[in-house]
C-alpha cells in the first residue's frame, strides 16, 4: 500500500536544474539585511536586480536603502546605493527618519518605476512619535516621484503669552530666568504649533519678543536667556495683563485668527495697582483669553500656580 502511494506522489514531480555555471553574485553588507528584499528591474539603461537592505545606517540609524545591480554588462560592475531616503519625504510634518527601515518592501510597476516603503517612518506632534511607514513612488531614472503615508496635521496650535513680573521686588532674577527656561523647554514651538511672546512689568510695560518672532523652541529659549531685569519700584500688575491683552495678542504682533489664546502671568503677587485687576481679567474674559498665574516666592525660590 505504501508502495503505490509513493509511486502516485512521484508521478507529479517534475525536476529541474539550477543553472550554476552562469550565476552571479552580488554582495553588500549582512549587517544592514544586505538582500531583505529583492526584484529583477528593467528601464532603458539595461537590465538591474533591486535589493532591499532596510538596516542601513546601523548601528547608530536603521534609516535603509536601495541599491540599483547591473545585470548583463560585459564587465561585472558593483552595486549602487540609491540614496532614496533623502528625498522621502512628506512636507509641512516633523519627521522621523532615523529608524525608518526603507527598503523593506520593493514592488515593481508593470508601467515603469517600483515602489520602495520604509514600515518605521513616524512623524512627531509634540512629545508624541506616530508610526505610519512611507512609500515613495521611484521613476524608472531611480528619482523619487512623490512620496505617500498617513500623516495628519498636529492640532496642537497655542498663542502664549508670558506677562513677566521685572520689578524690584524680584529678587533674584537668576530663579526667574531658570523657571522661565523650564517652562518654555516644555513647550512645542513652531509655526503650526505654539507661539510664544513675553511681555516684562514693573513701572512699565516692554515687549521683549512678539508671538511670530522665533519659530523653535530652541530659539525661543536662546532669546530668553537673554531677557533683563528692566526694574521698577511698583508692580503694575494690572497694567501689564493689560497690555498684553490689547497688545500682545495682535495680529501685527503674530497672534493667530481662531488659535487659543493663553496668558500666563508671573509675579511675586504683590501688585500697586490692584484696584484695577478685576476690570483687565474682566477684559480677559470677554476675548476669552485663558489666564494662568504663576506666583514665585521670593525667598524660597519656590513656584505656585493657580488660574487668574
Amino acid at each position: 500500500m505504501f508502495v503505490s502511494s509513493l509511486k502516485v506522489v512521484l508521478g507529479f514531480c517534475v525536476s529541474f536544474n539550477v543553472d550554476v555555471k552562469n550565476s552571479m553574485t552580488f554582495s553588500g553588507p549582512v549587517e544592514d539585511m544586505f538582500g531583505y528584499t529583492v526584484q529583477q528591474y528593467e528601464n532603458e539603461e539595461g537590465k538591474w536586480v533591486l535589493i532591499g537592505s532596510p538596516l542601513v545606517g546601523q548601528p547608530k540609524n536603521r534609516t535603509g536603502d536601495v541599491y540599483k545591480c547591473p545585470v548583463g554588462r560585459s564587465e561585472p560592475l558593483p552595486c549602487i546605493k540609491l540614496d532614496l531616503p533623502v528625498n522621502t519625504s512628506i512636507p509641512n510634518v516633523t519627521e522621523v527618519k532615523e529608524n525608518m527601515t526603507f527598503g523593506s518592501t520593493l514592488v515593481t510597476n508593470p508601467k515603469g518605476g517600483f515602489l520602495a516603503c520604509g514600515p518605521l517612518y513616524a512623524y512627531r506632534c509634540g512629545h508624541l512619535h506616530y508610526t505610519t511607514g512611507i512609500c515613495s513612488d521611484v521613476s524608472p531614472t531611480f528619482q523619487v516621484v512623490n512620496s505617500i503615508a498617513p500623516v495628519q496635521e498636529c492640532s496642537t496650535q497655542l498663542d502664549i503669552v508670558i506677562v513677566l513680573d521685572g520689578s524690584n521686588s524680584i529678587y533674584p532674577w537668576e530663579s526667574v530666568t531658570a523657571f522661565l527656561n523650564d517652562l518654555l523647554k516644555r513647550m512645542d514651538i513652531g509655526p503650526k504649533q505654539t507661539q510664544v511672546g513675553i511681555v516684562q512689568y514693573g513701572e512699565n510695560v516692554t515687549h521683549e519678543f512678539n508671538l511670530n518672532k522665533y519659530s523653535s523652541t530652541e530659539e525661543v529659549l536662546l532669546a530668553a536667556k537673554e531677557i533683563v531685569q528692566r526694574g521698577g519700584r511698583q508692580t503694575m500688575t494690572a497694567l501689564g495683563i493689560d497690555t498684553a491683552r490689547k497688545e500682545a495678542f495682535t495680529e501685527a504682533r503674530g497672534a493667530r485668527r481662531g488659535v487659543k489664546k493663553v496668558m500666563v502671568i508671573v509675579t511675586d503677587g504683590e501688585s500697586h495697582d490692584n484696584h484695577r485687576l478685576n476690570k483687565v481679567i474682566q477684559d480677559c474674559e470677554d476675548e476669552s483669553i485663558q489666564r494662568f498665574s504663576i506666583a514665585f516666592i521670593q525667598f524660597s525660590g519656590s513656584v505656585v500656580s493657580n488660574s487668574l
